[in-house]
């Protein structure tokens, strides 16, 4: 099951650079042969006061971030699974990672 995030009151910055996804020591791709990126982002929730880095797989073209900016998450799901250790991994997902607007980057600094 996918669950979709509400990410209206949550601001996002990129915590690195994004990474191939490793799968059985290839890189991951999707089933229509998209390569799979794995990116790191902090998620800022301004009204609880907290911050939490969470890791992102995004498909497509490798996005293009400079650490530390802030960037706009696009269609962001959690989708949970079971490993074989019967352990629940947590898995972040969205459609796309983007640069914030310039608009958006000058409110926040």
């Amino acid at each position: 099951m996918r669950l979709k995030i509400d990410t209206s009151d949550v601001r996002f910055r990129a915590g690195g650079s994004a990474r191939p996804k490793q799968r059985k020591g290839a890189d991951a791709l999707t089933p229509d042969g998209r390569p799979i990126w794995v990116l790191p982002l902090t998620a800022i929730d301004g009204g609880r006061n907290t911050s939490e880095t969470i890791w992102v797989e995004v498909a497509g073209d490798v996005p293009e971030l400079t650490t530390d900016d802030l960037v706009q998450v696009h269609d962001l799901v959690y989708a949970p699974w079971v490993n074989r250790e019967h352990k629940i991994v947590r898995t972040f997902r969205a459609a796309q990672v983007t640069p914030a607007d310039p608009a958006a980057r000058k409110a926040a600094a």
